[in-house]
Order: structure tokens, then sequence, then C-alpha cells
């Protein structure tokens, strides 16, 4: 009985807006956010880029526009995403893009695991084909994230070849710590002239 006053009552609604009873019509407002979220997330990541190079060109650090040599800071500067960052903006990077990685974990596991869920206990819910949703998700969001990863890491080697960096491989095989040496800092010397040596 609920659900035929339910029923009768979306009807009533529908047809007082001129819509037919079966079609509800998407809300404008998710369709905009729909559309206008990944354009503002794109017209953002682009502005930082921008940004971080035009920092970068004056030997500034690409995200808080400091000094690339850190004062107090052992460690020089460190690619992050194709630019050049201090070592405490690169720590902070390093750890945002674990927790990242953590919550794209998390995230596909958790949609996987309630999919999966739904598909057992409640299989018409989600159609002629319950296991679909699961599959598909359990199938895409491991290549977004990963390509993502791949993208970084690609956009780091082309910026250490642009700078002329020697590739440092992400895991050590020696742990020997006297092997480990700080970043030697640009020597400003040879662009002296030689009336100021």
């Amino acid at each position: 009985m609920v659900r035929t006053r339910f029923y009768l009552t979306r009807s009533r609604v529908t047809r007082a807006l001129g819509v037919q009873p079966r079609f509800m019509p998407m809300d404008p407002i998710l369709l905009t956010t729909i559309a206008a979220l990944p354009v503002g997330m794109i017209s953002f990541e682009v502005f930082r880029a921008s940004r971080s190079s035009r920092r970068n060109r004056k030997e500034r650090c690409g995200k808080c526009g400091g000094p690339l040599y850190a004062p107090n800071v052992a460690a020089g500067p460190s690619l992050i995403e194709g630019h050049l960052v201090c070592e405490p903006c690169a720590s902070k990077g390093r750890r945002a893009v674990t927790r990242s990685l953590i919550a794209a974990v998390s995230i596909t596991g958790s949609t996987v695991l309630a999919l999966a869920a739904v598909a057992i206990w409640a299989p018409s819910e989600l159609g002629s084909h319950p296991w679909l949703p699961a599959l598909a998700t359990a199938l895409t969001y491991p290549p977004i994230f990963v390509g993502a990863v791949a993208w970084m890491k690609r956009t780091n080697r082309h910026a250490a070849q642009r700078l002329g960096l020697q590739p440092q491989p992400a895991l050590s095989t020696s742990s020997d710590s006297s092997q480990a040496h700080a970043p030697r800092r640009r020597d400003t010397s040879s662009a002296r002239t030689p009336n100021e040596r």
C-alpha cells in the first residue's frame, strides 16, 4: 500500500510538471555539476602547472614560491609532477601521494565490496547482469590510478632529462648511509666575469 501511494504521488507530481509518469528528468543542478566539475579541475591543474613552470624559471619552488634550497634543510629540490619543489614541499607532496593512493585503494575496494554485496543479496536492483557493475569497477578503477602514477613518473623523467639531472632509482639497493650525500648547490662562480674573480 505504501508503494502504491508513493507511485501515485510521484505520478501526480510528474503530470503537474508536464512530464510523462515513467520518465523523471535529471536535475539540472546535477547535470551542471557533472559537466562543470571536470572542467574546473582541469582548469585548476593547468593554472597550477603554468604557475609552477613560471616559478621554476625564476629558480623558485614550484609549489610555495620560496627558494629551491630551503634554509636549514640538508636535501635539495625534488621533482614532483615534473616541477622542481623545495624539500619541505616535496615531503608534503610525497605524503599526499601516499594518502591519495591509500584512499584510491580504499574507494575501489569498498565500491567493489558494496556492489558485490548488492549482487549477492539483491541482484534485481542491478538489472539482468548483477555482477557487471562490480566487475566493471574492479577492471576500470585500478588502471585509472595506475595511469596517474605512470603519468607522474613520466613527467618527472622528462623534467629530469630537460634539466640534465641523472635519473635516480625509486628504491635504493644500498642501505649504507655513508654513500648518501646531499645534492650540491649550483656553482655560480663560473658565471662571473674574469674581472669579478
